[in-house]
């Protein structure tokens, strides 16, 4: 095996707590609180229905809305759905200017630099504002490159996104791998091209029951997967 020597992170939930921010924001709308609603958006909407049925809808919020209001079995309200839209666009915002990072997401980006790996920060949309914010707030530099939809030309949902990475940096598939919370974007594609993957599973979420969204490994938080990473090399 080759040793591992570039690392394709991913930013929102993995080093970015995107939840916490968004069931403050979601809180009291149609009646559920902020947590038991991104929850359903999530798993119910985006990756039961989104991810597996309307791919091409997978940015479009409104969409997203329409299928909550039928999942509920409730009647559209375009009031409640522009509500919701404004907050994904909020939260979207601050994701790059004030986000709020996981407890491990600084000490294992440290760990990485430390060790000499190469660090990639590859999300869908962003990246280089996210990187930069990280860095400002930090005082470090951790981010070697930065990749994102926009600058790649193709969606992290396809294989082609980790395709392009791998010949810009002229890197081998085998010396990689992708770390991040979503089996549909950060494992598949990756695992498809043949880069190592690490399911980052936070939130403890039934595992995919489609083969090729499982991950090389799975772990709880980014300190276990800065130690597979090393066991790697």
């Amino acid at each position: 095996m080759s040793m591992i020597k570039t690392v394709l992170m991913d930013y929102d939930s993995t080093l970015h707590d995107m939840d916490k921010a968004m069931e403050v924001k979601l809180d009291g709308i149609l009646e559920f609180s902020g947590k038991k609603l991104y929850k359903m958006w999530v798993y119910e909407i985006h990756r039961e229905l989104i991810h597996q049925n309307y791919l091409e809808h997978h940015d479009d919020i409104m969409f997203h809305c329409r299928l909550l209001f039928k999942h509920l079995d409730k009647p559209f309200d375009e009031k409640i759905a522009r509500k919701i839209c404004k907050v994904f666009e909020k939260a979207k915002e601050e994701a790059k200017f004030e986000p709020v990072y996981y407890p491990d997401a600084i000490p294992s980006l440290e760990k990485l630099r430390e060790g000499g790996f190469t660090i990639c920060l590859s999300t869908g949309f962003d990246a280089k504002e996210k990187a930069n914010t990280l860095e400002k707030r930090t005082g470090k530099k951790f981010f070697d490159y930065t990749f994102s939809e926009s600058t790649l030309g193709m969606l992290k949902t396809e294989p082609e996104y980790y395709e392009q990475i791998l010949e810009n940096l002229d890197i081998l598939p085998s010396e990689t791998v992708s770390v991040g919370d979503t089996p549909l974007s950060d494992i598949r594609p990756a695992r498809i091209v043949g880069i190592h993957t690490i399911w980052v599973n936070r939130v403890n979420e039934v595992k995919p029951n489609k083969q090729d969204q499982i991950a090389d490994f799975e772990v709880k938080d980014l300190y276990e997967a800065v130690d597979i990473i090393n066991s790697l090399r």
